[in-house]
């Protein structure tokens, strides 16, 4: 591909005129349009890691101030305090939660169109990248729709700190105002996602370089101020991160170097460490292929494979690409070092540390900023329109074409990596109202039901996270995310068991009730839901969870 010699500006000249105002104007309304009609379909299936989130946000705006995940101590609230304005503006329904991750989302969009603009001057290769955002593979499709807990918040706050990383070392370096906000967007997203550090660190280290080849002359006072007010805003926006550390004996610093699970009390610490050659396949054989679309989150299973063989094949060739021209197509070596910096230590700290862990692919999507820009600059460059239109119709409709094969089968979007934990939303309602006509609002469950049905029902029903969800009936009392869940449970006099896909979790409980006397009840069955309840003989003592075989 040759380098086109029209419509390119040195980047540190750039300047938004109206054809580039219109232009991200047009990629904004093509990811709007896209993701009006993912909602529409319904194929991202609510389940209860999302709930939690949402019941945060209800919880905010009836007087509750989380600082970080319901049970967990390395993600923030910030995703649940957005919600809870989406809450108080839409009203308490998924719509909403759904409509807030979509704004954010298309703030993700404008950043990666910003950053490609900034970077390589072209127009073309700015609604390239941007394009690219705006109809992403499965995986960045499912985690921008549905809430884990500050996704979308680790990219657009991420997004930004590199474009503002990228000004101030290409001839804005003296701006206050840049490093301010730039501190402050590092700060709140320290404490929104540690994920964050995918972004941050790279960042760090070119601006470290940039100061120490003499900040392009600025005078040192004048950095040392920036500096300083960067750094400050970056702990006045990590500040409930740093005051929940301080109360927690440092657990949100200890969940990253790893510790025990029962020591700290929080979920996610208990997470196992994988051997370095099981870590080596998450990247390769996991993760890039979840990057590029060949391989949605809740599957290992490959999607087209021989396309998506050839998706893979362009998009190396278009890094080998970029590798060797990479000066003509992005004349400021900082913001290439950059994009190259954030590949190279991704790779590090996905291969020694916990982030390893996750299958879905999850965690690989800060790196669609170096590689969605790669490929812009890259096909934007190119002289012929044939040469910018195949390898971008390419990625795009390969990306597309995953999104409507996922919509269109079951299990639909799932953020379920083990499908034996996804229960479609078919027959919420209808436990929810079976539950609610037998007087049975309080009991016991598995983690996969409980918060779900908890928020869907608007807390009505109320049933502890204190059953195994796992066929080798594994438990972790880290499941009960919320205590009051399990009082509520423990105090009721009439109580239910709920169960569902876990057919060994059922001849556990039975096999429980038996031993303890029980010798008749009432089994109610709700698409894949089990109700257990009214246990007879009334004088008998119903065993209470957690059960161990």
């Amino acid at each position: 591909m040759r380098e086109s010699a029209t419509s390119h500006t040195t980047p540190s000249l750039v300047r938004w005129t109206r054809p580039v105002w219109l232009a991200l104007l047009a990629v904004l309304l093509i990811a709007a349009g896209l993701r009006a009609l993912l909602l529409i379909s319904e194929a991202v299936s609510f389940h209860s890691d999302e709930a939690v989130v949402a019941l945060m946000a209800r919880h905010i705006l009836q007087g509750e101030r989380p600082v970080f995940f319901y049970g967990q101590a390395y993600m923030g609230s910030t995703d649940a305090w957005l919600v809870a304005g989406g809450f108080a503006l839409l009203g308490e329904r998924v719509l909403a939660i759904r409509l807030v991750q979509s704004a954010l989302y298309l703030g993700v969009v404008g950043v990666g169109f910003a950053l490609a603009w900034r970077m390589t001057g072209r127009i073309a290769s700015a609604v390239v990248t941007g394009l690219l955002f705006a109809c992403p593979p499965v995986l960045m499709a499912l985690y921008t729709t549905a809430t884990l807990g500050g996704y979308n918040e680790t990219l657009l706050l991420g997004g930004i700190v590199l474009l503002l990383a990228v000004q101030i070392m290409d001839g804005q370096g003296g701006s206050l105002w840049r490093w301010r906000l730039m501190g402050l967007c590092a700060g709140i997203g320290w404490w929104a996602n540690g994920l964050i550090v995918l972004m941050l660190a790279p960042a760090a280290v070119l601006l470290l370089v940039w100061l120490w080849r003499g900040g392009s002359g600025i005078p040192r006072l004048r950095l040392l101020a920036c500096f300083g007010s960067a750094l400050g805003l970056f702990f006045v926006g990590s500040a409930p991160w740093w005051e929940f550390a301080l109360r927690s004996d440092l657990a949100p610093l200890r969940f990253f170097i790893g510790s025990s699970g029962a020591q700290d009390g929080f979920a996610g610490t208990d997470v196992i460490s994988l051997p370095f050659g099981e870590r080596l396949v998450g990247l390769f054989f996991l993760g890039i292929p979840a990057l590029l679309g060949m391989r949605f989150p809740w599957t290992s299973v490959y999607f087209m494979p021989v396309l998506g063989v050839v998706v893979l094949a362009v998009g190396v060739l278009l890094l080998v690409s970029f590798a060797r021209r990479g000066g003509r197509l992005m004349p400021s070596a900082y913001a290439r070092g950059l994009l190259w910096a954030m590949l190279g230590i991704f790779a590090v700290i996905f291969l020694f540390s916990r982030f390893s862990s996750d299958p879905t692919g999850r965690y690989f999507l800060p790196l669609v900023f170096p590689v969605f820009v790669m490929f812009g600059a890259v096909i934007g460059a190119a002289r012929s329109p044939v040469l910018r239109a195949l390898p971008a119709l390419l990625l795009l409709g390969y990306f597309a074409w995953g999104q409507l094969d996922a919509a269109s089968r079951e299990p639909g979007l799932t953020t379920q990596f083990n499908l034996q934990t996804h229960i479609p939303n078919d027959d919420d309602a209808a436990l929810i109202a079976f539950l609610n006509e037998n007087g049975l609002a309080r009991g016991y469950t598995t983690y996969w039901i409980s918060f779900r049905m908890a928020f869907l029902s608007g807390e009505s029903v109320q049933y502890s996270a204190s059953l195994p969800y796992k066929s080798d009936l594994t438990y972790t009392p880290l499941d009960e995310r919320y205590p009051a869940y399990r009082e509520a449970a423990d105090a009721a006099e009439r109580f239910a068991f709920i169960t569902a896909n876990v057919p060994e979790l059922d001849a556990l409980l039975e096999e429980e009730l038996r031993a303890a006397g029980v010798t008749d009840y009432r089994a109610g069955q709700i698409g894949p839901f089990r109700v257990y309840y009214d246990f007879l003989p009334e004088d008998v003592i119903v065993p209470r969870p957690p059960f161990t075989r």
